[in-house]
């Protein structure tokens, strides 16, 4: 008795094809989740449970949109160790601070990070942690619209900006 490999291929292949639509149903653009992160930090019920997650999606996007550039491979190679470091649970080092500030200096013609001037006010209070949540809201809105407008080395200065803020110790 012959088998023949055919019918097993076409199956395979069959099961393969179909399973495309579903893979890319599943890939989120750059923008959804920037609106989505917006969204999640602007939730009363918000926790911090799980933000270096947030802030790992928010650097593939910034490694998704980033226009080709001669200092490309130097802000993938930085980017790419805070993703480690964020995997790791090591939000808060001096080192992430450091690789993202000369991240955010390459995006912007070598313009240094600032804590926003509105962050030094009520800092350590409840209002303190609303107004940083104001401002990293604002940061992932000119994102948005960096992103619907073409400028995608503007929306990702702002998206380090974003992640600046939550990384950084303000203090009074």
């Amino acid at each position: 008795m012959k088998k023949h490999p055919q019918p097993a291929i076409f199956a395979t292949a069959l099961l393969l094809l179909s399973a495309v639509p579903i893979l890319r149903a599943s890939e989120t653009k750059p923008e959804e989740i920037v609106a989505k992160t917006r969204a999640t930090i602007l939730d009363p019920n918000f926790k911090p449970d799980g933000i270096d997650k947030i802030l790992v999606e928010i650097l593939d996007v910034t490694l998704t949109i980033l226009p080709k550039k001669d200092y490309d491979a130097d802000f993938r190679t930085r980017i790419e160790w805070v993703k480690g470091s964020f995997a790791e649970k090591q939000m808060f080092s001096e080192k992430i601070r450091q690789y993202l500030g000369l991240s955010y200096k390459l995006v912007s013609g070598g313009a240094s990070w600032q804590v926003p001037e509105s962050l030094n006010n009520n800092v350590g209070d409840k209002a303190g942690v609303d107004d940083a949540i104001k401002v990293c809201a604002r940061s992932l809105e000119s994102a948005l619209a960096e992103m619907n407008a073409g400028r995608n080395e503007e929306a990702v200065r702002e998206l380090l900006s974003f992640i600046l803020i939550i990384v950084t110790p303000i203090r009074a």
